[in-house]
């Protein structure tokens, strides 16, 4: 078995690309939506929105 390895003094460069608000964007509903969704799955939409609009929609406005 040949095992080969690059040798460096000092802590290991790592470089972390945030690509979460690429695919992640706000739920959008109609009307028709609104009233077929039970009271949770509007609860779960709303949080999930606001979430969104947090941390994503200043990154996605560039």
């Amino acid at each position: 078995m040949l095992i080969a390895s690059c040798a460096e003094t000092g802590p290991a460069r790592v470089e972390v690309i945030d690509a979460s608000c690429d695919w992640v964007k706000a739920i959008r509903l109609t009307e028709h939506d609104i009233e077929v969704m039970d009271r949770q799955t509007k609860k779960d939409v709303l949080a999930h929105n606001k979430s969104w609009q947090a941390n994503c929609q200043n990154k996605t406005r560039r």
